[in-house]
Parts: structure tokens; sequence; C-alpha cells
């Protein structure tokens, strides 16, 4: 499986999908940073932030056929 095949499949399960669970797991499966960021290209992955209360900045990936669905 690519990794773009595998991000898209991430991403379709829940919408949205914090940013760092999907680097760690990437990691996990073998996949490097540039190949997640090419396949984050090839799918035209959005993005969004948000902040806690403790002011952390979370980043929130989702693809863009979900962006109706927020």
């Amino acid at each position: 499986m690519t990794c773009a095949e595998w991000l898209k499949n991430e991403l379709s399960k829940s919408d949205p999908v914090l940013c760092d669970t999907i680097r760690a797991e990437a990691k996990k499966l073998g996949y490097s940073k540039r190949e997640l960021k090419e396949a984050r290209v090839k799918l035209s992955v959005k993005t969004f932030h948000l902040i806690n209360e403790d002011s952390d900045m979370n980043w929130f990936w989702y693809l863009p056929e979900e962006e109706n669905k927020r």
C-alpha cells in the first residue's frame, strides 16, 4: 500500500484527524516524512488548528470532500 492510499484510508475513517497521530502512525508503518508530505499534497489534504486550554496549538488534517461535513 502506498503512503497516499494509507493516508486516504486513515483520513476517511474519522474527520478530522490530529496531525501528530497521523505522523506517528505513518512513522510506525515505515513511511518517511517526505512520503507523507507527498501523499498530503497529492490528496489535497486540508488543515486547521485549534488552541486548547493550555494554549497548545493542535493541527488537524482532513480530506477536501469531508469539508462539507464539518
